[in-house]
């Protein structure tokens, strides 16, 4: 009507009235505008310059934004595309305030002096604005015309609403438009365009995660859509597949995986059956190999799948950890100083630097496992598995499966994806094959196809596998009486003598008796608690005295259990086991004189002739004209104390 007011007129009065500290009518003035206000004229005396920040500035702040901007950019050029004509400028800043980015017309973006890229917008530099006020606000706000309180955009309407990622403020949205085409539903439509910039920063922060965790896991992981085509796949997955590291994101998205893997029958059948399948062992014919992979599937609701790749060979080292069949001892670890462990332990360290076949011979507690351990971890295979396989502890029905393993199928109870064997699980690594003159004449023969062409075969199955290991088997059987008594494969008795050790008994090895006395005595002392344990002199000679037919093993019992019902840190005679005492009693006192005649005799021949052997380097005939023997009787005493002349020569 002709003279009516403009409300826009009627704002702008109050503004300049309270800028002047007059008395307004407050109650024509929306709250949050006005406590915007008070906040502007409080800092108006010392209001900062409105100057762009440096380049170097602009750019740090862009690359710190960087998950913000991807976010909003498109949504921001699709609102826009939807108001262009309104003569609008869409802006978004961080929650410092800072313009990281403008969409609109460049002579309304122009007009906008205070709506800059790299300017502060906020209540500090510009005043009351859509920008500086909502970051304060935290909430969808409408700023029109006169209520900006600087008068370079009286002209505008500033509709903005923030940014949050999860309870996080991380910038906010702002359309700024003429004030005459301002219409209350704009408001609504940043509000909207706000919320759809949170919630993608909110879904690519869970694609981040997600793939953080397909990258963090130790297995090859393929997501495919209802069409067998790759959404997605892990650094892991391209690496077994020989595929290389991706140029981009998506490098492979899209990629059917009949193009990428050239498919196998197994894993073929896996995609056609569309249901779950766990570790099935496939083998796959890629550009770099032939590989075993233990491959999983995994149907998901919208016909996709998830499938997942692991290493045969790395399953295999898992399983051997947890059953704790590692080597834990080293040649350091055997406790013995007379000529006869010496010996042993010098021509177990030359079977340590080879792949040789290598059997132990020894009666029971003499320390065989301990040995094959040793040469174990002094051998180039140190770091791969060491598997034990007691012969005679698995029942004969399960033998071969346990040794061999079995294909799904091969016998009633069998699991459903099959299962490897010792063998399998011992790849690249030892097999210690304790108690091998028990072994079934029907897995000997098996076992002889393994070590002579590396290869096994599983119960039920049709396929060799090729396998690396190094066998050493151990017995306290005579060998060569199972031979003749055929219980045990003349040809395979030769395939495992290729290089024999024999552990002399501890009634052989006298002068080491005490040491391993002390040295068991303070292993279990040290556990009680009891350091300082000891032995009388008496003691140590009866011990020297027994025969000990349980050899080391007894001897470590019988420490056990003194140090145990002792109650005196002085070991007394009277501690020791009733049949040590008993022994003692029935012979002298010399320690020597005390030994039975024959063992006597046994014991000084022994060292007698590894002694000359030794300054002779092995030259038999030298030896035994030192000895005054003929060289046949040597080479057939040396033959029965289970050695050979290389023990002694060098090597060249």
């Amino acid at each position: 009507m002709p003279g009516e007011r403009h409300p826009h007129d009627n704002m702008l009065e109050l503004r300049e009235a309270f800028k002047q500290y007059a008395h307004i009518d407050t109650s024509l003035v929306r709250p949050f505008i006005l406590e915007s206000w008070k906040r502007c004229r409080l800092s108006s005396t010392h209001r900062k310059e409105e100057v762009p920040v440096s380049a170097e500035e602009l750019n740090a702040a862009l690359r710190r934004n960087r998950e913000l901007l991807e976010s909003s950019v498109p949504i921001m050029e699709k609102l826009f595309s939807s108001i262009s004509a309104a003569h609008s400028v869409i802006g978004l800043a961080d929650n410092s305030g800072l313009i990281l980015h403008i969409v609109g017309h460049e002579k309304d973006i122009n007009a906008l002096s205070v709506f800059q890229k790299g300017l502060y917008a906020t209540e500090k530099h510009s005043g009351t604005n859509g920008i500086g006020t909502g970051l304060i606000e935290r909430r969808p706000i409408e700023i029109i015309g006169a209520e900006h309180y600087y008068g370079n955009a009286t002209d505008w309407c500033c509709c903005s609403a923030p940014i949050f990622n999860e309870n996080d403020l991380v910038g906010i949205l702002n359309i700024s438009i003429k004030a005459q085409n301002h219409h209350h539903h704009t408001i609504g439509l940043v509000e909207a365009a706000a919320y759809a910039v949170s919630e993608q920063i909110h879904l690519r922060l869970l694609l981040k995660e997600q793939n953080a965790m397909l990258e963090f896991l130790d297995e090859g992981v393929l997501i495919l859509d209802s069409e067998d085509r790759i959404r997605a796949m892990n650094n892991k997955a391209r690496t077994m597949l020989g595929l290389g590291t991706p140029s981009g994101q998506n490098d492979s998205s899209g990629i059917s995986i009949h193009d990428l893997i050239p498919l196998s029958e197994g894993l073929s059948s896996m995609l056609s059956a569309r249901h779950r399948i766990n570790d099935r062992e496939v083998s796959l014919h890629l550009p770099h190999g032939l590989f075993q992979y233990a491959v999983s599937y995994a149907p998901i609701q919208d016909g996709g799948a998830i499938i997942t790749l692991r290493s045969v060979k790395r399953m295999r080292e898992y399983a051997t950890r947890m059953m704790s069949s590692g080597a834990a001892y080293t040649f350091e670890n055997i406790v013995g100083e007379s000529t006869a462990i010496r010996e042993v332990m010098r021509l177990a360290r030359r079977a340590s630097q080879s792949d040789i076949t290598t059997l132990i011979l020894g009666e029971s507690g003499t320390g065989k496992e301990l040995f094959a351990q040793s040469i174990h971890n002094a051998s180039s295979r140190k770091n791969g598995p060491f598997v034990v396989v007691n012969c005679g502890a698995i029942p004969r029905t399960l033998l071969e499966s346990e040794l061999f393993g079995y294909e799904d199928g091969a016998f009633t109870g069998a699991r459903k994806q099959g299962k490897p064997g010792k063998f399998e699980l011992a790849d690249g690594g030892t097999v210690f094959l304790d108690e091998i003159g028990e072994l079934p004449l029907d897995a000997q023969a098996s076992l002889l196809r393994l070590l002579q062409e590396n290869e096994v075969v599983r119960v039920g199955g049709t396929t060799a596998k090729h396998i690396d290991i190094r066998v050493v088997a151990a017995t306290n059987r005579n060998l060569e009486e199972a031979v003749r008594q055929q219980t045990f494969r003349n040809d395979l008795y030769y395939r495992l003598n290729v290089l024999s050790i024999t552990i002399p008994p501890l009634r052989d090895r006298k002068t080491d008796i005490r040491l391993l006395s002390n040295f068991f005595l303070e292993k279990f002392s040290c556990a009680l608690g009891r350091p300082e344990a000891r032995f009388t002199e008496e003691v140590l000679e009866a011990l020297s005295l027994y025969h000990w037919p349980g050899n080391v093993r007894e001897l470590e019992n019988v420490i056990e259990r003194t140090i145990n019902i002792s109650t005196s840190p002085v070991i007394q005679i009277s501690d020791l086991p009733a049949h040590i005492l008993q022994s003692r009693e029935n012979e002298t006192t010399s320690p020597i004189l005390c030994l039975p005649r024959s063992n006597l005799l046994k014991s000084q021949e022994m060292e007698t002739i590894m002694e000359v052997l030794r300054q002779t380097q092995g030259n038999m005939r030298l030896a035994a004209h030192e000895l005054g023997i003929a060289r046949c009787v040597l080479y057939r005493k040396v033959k029965q104390m289970g050695m050979t002349p290389d023990m002694w020569r060098k090597k060249k």
